[in-house]
């Protein structure tokens, strides 16, 4: 099935994510998008109208998207509908769940929408060949270079751009935005940074803003920000720890002290890498377990007869 004939069911509790989420899944070719913003919501629109693929976010009010999952299992109508998970951070125990529930793939946040397609296209691939030729091919990442984290350094002054990013040249891939509109821009492309060190008080858009925004889209909902600023008054912090950063830093910079809590905080990084790595290799097993079985399961026939 072409693209432009697939509908798809987005269940996401965040209002402004779920419809970013939608306007990008369309300017990607796919004909209709519906949208729920629970998941007892998503299970009465999959009753009432056809749908070829459901993704849906673990973490709703209500029923979260495992016992979506598992609703749509136990009914013969829904039962084989190909089902991607999103999550800002999956258990082995509910990974293992998913998998036996026949899950299609997750995706640990944050992702890119261009990573969403590619997992669409492999769990569609049976019934949708067209998509073949509909999507660019992503080249793979070098196998024999490790990817470093990549860093972005937000800042008006380029004295400061210059001096922050100077600090992690060494270690990671270090991007600069001089406002907050390309920082955006960066953020929310198919090259997401890692980590965000972020300026409150920049012409036009300010820091806070950037933070606000950031937080709406699926791409940077989860990235970790520090705010690194001259706005040292409690208030302040207070608001740039409310809007979702993990650390607050007062300027002038402690370097050495930045580039510890940078050092740090990498962990929780490739933390959430290491899931998506973990959950693609539980699945994969249990992929090869099942051809085995299904093989075993021949030899056994042929024997029989």
């Amino acid at each position: 099935m072409h693209p432009s004939k697939t509908t798809v069911l987005l269940a996401e509790g965040a209002s402004a994510m779920r419809q970013a989420l939608a306007s990008q899944l369309q300017t990607f070719g796919f004909g209709q998008v519906l949208q729920a913003r629970d998941g007892t919501r998503a299970l009465q629109m999959l009753r009432a109208e056809p749908v070829h693929v459901v993704i849906c976010d673990l973490d709703m009010q209500g029923m979260d998207g495992l016992s979506v999952l598992e609703a749509m299992r136990a009914d013969p109508k829904l039962a084989g509908l190909p089902f991607i998970l999103m999550s800002g951070g999956l258990d082995r125990d509910s990974a293992s769940r998913a998998i036996r529930l026949g899950i299609g793939d997750l995706l640990v946040k944050p992702f890119t929408v261009r990573r969403l397609i590619e997992r669409m296209h492999r769990v569609l691939q049976r019934d949708a060949q067209a998509l073949v030729s509909a999507l660019e091919p992503v080249p793979e990442p070098s196998a024999t270079e490790p990817e470093r984290a990549t860093i972005l350094v937000v800042d008006d002054t380029p004295d400061n751009l210059q001096l922050v990013a100077g600090l992690f040249r060494d270690r990671f891939k270090v991007k600069i935005a001089h406002n907050g509109e390309k920082a955006l821009a960066i953020c929310q492309s198919d090259a997401p940074p890692d980590l965000i060190l972020l300026d409150v008080m920049m012409p036009g858009m300010d820091g806070f803003e950037v933070a606000r925004r950031l937080r709406e889209h699926h791409a940077s909902e989860c990235t970790p920000i520090i705010f690194v600023t001259a706005m040292t008054d409690e208030a302040s912090r207070h608001q740039g720890l409310s809007l979702g950063a993990i650390d607050y830093v007062f300027k002038p910079i402690e370097p050495e002290l930045l580039r510890l809590r940078v050092s740090n905080l990498m962990y929780y990084v490739e933390h959430r890498k290491q899931l998506q790595r973990d959950f693609d290799q539980l699945q994969e097993n249990s992929r090869l377990q099942a051809e085995v079985e299904r093989l075993r399961a021949e030899v056994k026939g042929l024997r029989g007869g």
